[in-house]
């Protein structure tokens, strides 16, 4: 068994996400972190996000596509091509940071890839973590791991500065159209149809690893105001690390960034993608914030 209480860096403890993290490259790249692809398919087509089909080739084609595209979880094949590298490249042990399992089951597909390394399983070499959240609401996580690592840290803290850190995210998103969560059967045509006859915008929260609905607002605007003055009661003036994601909108989600910067304490702000995962659901025009307080 591996002794918890040794020092862990980056190099030692290697981090693995799943391509719906939404971690910005420049902090893959920094951090050295594995992405697992999730998988969109366009009819009998399946391209691996960011792999095969990159964020712009996907809204493009999701324009031109008669039928709307899914999505499905990496098969454990995928990650365990990932714990196989960490391992080939001087890695002692490995976290796994994937999207909420009451929204995928890509916790499950992460587990399972583990028994193919019975021997570093049962040496408690893995421990696979379920962010319960979505796109970076998770990716920030990830990348609070890496900063813990990068100073090093034991195991047993790491673990209890993520729980504190899981616990204490925040995130909420509207739609622009309610007409792909229709057809993606989460509102009926009926609803989807007034709604977008009367400029209502569904408010969502993501809580306990689940997107609830918490408000319905006329407009646009107004919509993105009410989701980013929930944050604001959430966190007050507490210092905050918080993420703008957006589904091909990245105009609106400069500014939304922009706003976000003059009423909330920002301590660091990103912009992302929130890639299809989440994008085939709601469809283009989504935008989301999600984030955590700095201070933890």
């Amino acid at each position: 068994m591996i002794d918890i209480s040794d020092r862990l860096d980056n190099k030692r403890m290697r981090i693995v996400i799943d391509s719906s993290s939404n971690v910005p490259p420049a902090l893959l790249a920094e951090y050295q972190m594995l992405e697992v692809p999730t998988l969109v398919n366009f009819g009998t087509d399946s391209f691996r996000n960011n792999i095969d089909l990159s964020s712009e080739a996907f809204y493009a084609r999701f324009a031109q596509s008669t039928t709307i595209p899914t999505t499905s979880q990496p098969p454990p094949k995928f990650f365990a091509d990932a714990y196989r590298q960490a391992f080939a490249e001087g890695a002692e042990q490995i976290i796994v940071f994937t999207v909420s399992a009451k929204l995928s089951g890509t916790f499950n597909s992460a587990q399972m890839a583990t028994q193919e390394f019975a021997e570093a399983a049962e040496a408690g070499c893995f421990t696979v973590w379920d962010t319960a959240s979505a796109s970076i609401g998770g990716g920030w996580q990830a990348i609070v791991a890496a900063r813990l690592l990068a100073d090093g840290i034991d195991r047993p803290t790491l673990l209890a500065r993520l729980e504190q850190v899981r616990s204490a995210t925040i995130g909420y998103a509207t739609l622009e159209t309610l007409k792909y969560a229709a057809q993606s059967g989460r509102v009926s045509n009926l609803q989807a149809g007034i709604g977008d006859l009367l400029q209502v915008k569904p408010v969502m929260e993501v809580i306990q690893g689940r997107f609830a609905p918490v408000g319905r607002v006329r407009g646009r605007k107004r919509a993105l105001r009410d989701m980013l003055e929930r944050f604001h009661a959430a966190v007050g003036d507490r210092p905050v690390n918080v993420a703008v994601a957006h589904a091909n909108v990245g105009g609106e989600a400069a500014e939304l960034a922009r706003e976000a910067g003059a009423l909330l304490n920002v301590q660091e702000l990103h912009i992302v993608d929130i890639g299809p995962a989440i994008a085939v659901l709601t469809g283009p025009g989504t935008l989301a914030l999600l984030g955590h307080p700095a201070d933890l």
